[in-house]
């Protein structure tokens, strides 16, 4: 009988949008996940849950010593791009400084490290990035992504760093992802704006999950750019997304992000360039429609209701578009 080795994973933001995702997805496919998270949640995820403060240098580096994880995913960061503008103290704290401890910890170590980044470490100005294109942030939020990654690259090479941008169901009640957020708005019939000019090439958690667990498998280092083949603007995405779900997209109007009253800059086109992850795999990115009708799927199966009575002052509100 073949005795199968299961691979330690650490997953930390485990109770966030993409964190929960990877959760799932490593948990079915015979990990031995260890979800950590800063605040305790009531939720059964099925695996080895830890909650401690990530700022804190002494006490991560002990809890990573007692865990002892082969491998390390961290998607754990403030996200929320308006307050980051704010509260830059607490971004650097959050993004970098945590980042840092962590990735130092997986260097002393020899742990596989993948690092989640996003597309907002580019300014906007041309879109289709590919992974050799100089980063240049506009907002507060972008600049700690960029920070982090120097950290992560200078010390570990053969670390992975993933920039995407994806959508999803969230685990937290009143942090919608996204998708949820337009999806609630269309559902209770109320009218809302969405950028027309801010491209962007976003996957389905449950897609870059799978993505992200094949890299891994395969010992994929350095930059990749994870997103779907093709784009749309936040409006057409709207658009899109009131189209597969068979509501009124009347209530949809276009707006340009140089007329928002954002406390934040948001570059206007941050498509990725995914040529290289679709060499790599030897397979297509899924297409943002092909995302769409998966997340139609996913959120059938678990009640439309459920999606009508989250907050409308989420964390995707600060994101509008």
């Amino acid at each position: 009988m073949k005795i199968i080795r299961l691979v330690k994973l650490l997953i930390t933001g485990a109770t966030g949008l993409l964190g929960s995702s990877l959760v799932r997805y490593g948990a079915a496919h015979s990990y031995d996940v260890i979800g950590v998270s800063h605040v305790p949640t009531k939720a059964d995820m099925g695996i080895t849950q830890r909650f401690f403060d990530l700022t804190n240098p002494d006490v991560t580096s002990r809890h990573l010593s007692d865990l002892r994880p082969q491998a390390i995913i961290h998607c754990a960061a403030m996200t929320n791009v308006d307050y980051c503008e704010k509260a830059r103290a607490e971004a650097w704290k959050v993004n970098v400084e945590a980042t840092k401890t962590v990735s130092h910890w997986a260097e002393a170590h020899s742990a596989q490290f993948v690092f989640i980044s996003s597309d907002s470490v580019f300014d906007g100005g041309a879109g289709d990035y590919d992974e050799n294109a100089a980063a240049h942030p506009l907002n507060e939020y972008a600049r700690t992504k960029v920070a982090a990654e120097e950290i992560v690259r200078e010390r570990m090479p053969r670390a992975l760093i993933v920039r995407t941008n994806f959508y999803g169901q969230s685990w937290k009640k009143g942090k919608a992802s996204l998708g949820e957020w337009m999806l609630g708005k269309l559902l209770r019939k109320e009218c809302f704006n969405a950028f027309g000019d801010v491209r962007f090439n976003p996957l389905l958690t449950n897609a870059l999950s799978k993505i992200i667990f094949e890299l891994v498998a395969r010992k994929a280092c350095g930059n990749f750019h994870v997103g779907a083949r093709d784009s749309c603007s936040k409006y057409e995405y709207a658009r899109m997304l009131a189209n597969i779900f068979n509501l009124d997209s009347n209530g949809i109007t276009p707006v340009s992000v140089s007329a928002s009253s954002l406390d934040a800059r948001r570059p206007r086109n941050t498509t990725l360039c995914v040529s290289k992850v679709t060499g790599f795999l030897g397979r297509e990115m899924p297409s943002v429609e092909d995302g769409l009708r998966s997340f139609y799927q996913m959120t059938d199966e678990g009640g439309i209701a459920r999606l009508m009575n989250r907050r409308a002052n989420s964390l995707a509100m600060t994101s509008v578009g």
